[in-house]
C-alpha cells in the first residue's frame, strides 16, 4: 500500500505538469520526503472549509463581510497552486513573489488560466487543511481573500520537504475567469 502511494503521487504530478523537464518536477520525482496531505484530501477539505467559511458573515480584522457564494474547484488553478507550493518547498522560501519576482497573476497565466480577478493565500509549517484555513481566517488579509465575493473558483495544493525550515508549504489560488 505504501509503495502504491509513493508511485501514485509522482504520476499525479506528471499529469499536472505535463511531460516537461522542470527542475521542480525532477526534484519531486527524486525526493522521498514530499509527503503532504493527499491531493484528493486537500481538494475536498479546502473546498469544504473555504465554502463553509464563506457561508457565514465574518469579521476580517476591522472589515465585516456578509456571506459569499460558494467557490468551485478548478484543476488549472490547482496546478498553479502546486507549482508555487513546490517552488517554495524546493527553494525554502515563503512569499507571494517567487525568487524571479513572479506573483500569482504570472503563475495562473503560465497554466493558461484567463482571469478577471486573482488572489492567493500561502502558509508554511501547518500539517493539514483545517489548520491552514483556521490560520487564514485569523489573519485579516487572508480572511478577506476567503470572503472576497469576486472569486468564484479555487485551486489548492501542499508540498512537503523535510529538509526545510517549515517542512510543509501550502498555496490556494482564488480567481474568477475572464468572461
Amino acid at each position: 500500500m505504501l509503495l502504491r502511494k509513493i508511485l501514485f503521487i509522482p504520476l499525479i504530478l506528471i499529469a499536472l505538469y505535463g511531460c516537461g523537464t522542470s527542475t521542480e518536477l525532477g526534484y519531486v520525482l527524486a525526493n522521498d520526503s514530499y509527503r503532504c496531505e493527499e491531493f484528493d484530501v486537500t481538494k475536498e477539505e479546502m473546498l469544504n472549509l473555504l465554502n463553509r467559511a464563506r457561508a457565514s458573515s465574518r469579521n476580517c480584522g476591522f472589515k465585516i463581510f456578509t456571506p459569499a457564494d460558494r467557490v468551485a474547484w478548478n484543476p488549472t488553478l490547482a496546478r498553479a497552486a502546486l507549482a508555487h507550493s513546490t517552488q517554495m518547498a524546493t527553494k525554502d522560501f515563503v512569499s507571494h513573489k517567487d525568487p524571479d519576482g513572479k506573483d500569482v497573476s504570472d503563475r495562473v497565466e503560465v497554466v493558461s488560466y484567463q482571469w478577471s480577478t486573482v488572489g492567493e493565500n500561502i502558509s508554511a509549517g501547518r500539517e493539514n487543511s483545517a489548520e491552514v484555513v483556521s490560520a487564514w481566517l485569523n489573519s485579516p488579509v487572508h480572511c478577506e481573500n476567503i470572503m472576497n465575493r469576486t472569486f468564484t473558483e479555487i485551486g489548492a495544493a501542499c508540498f512537503h520537504n523535510k529538509d526545510t525550515k517549515y517542512k510543509t508549504f501550502w498555496t490556494v489560488v482564488f480567481a474568477s475567469p475572464k468572461k
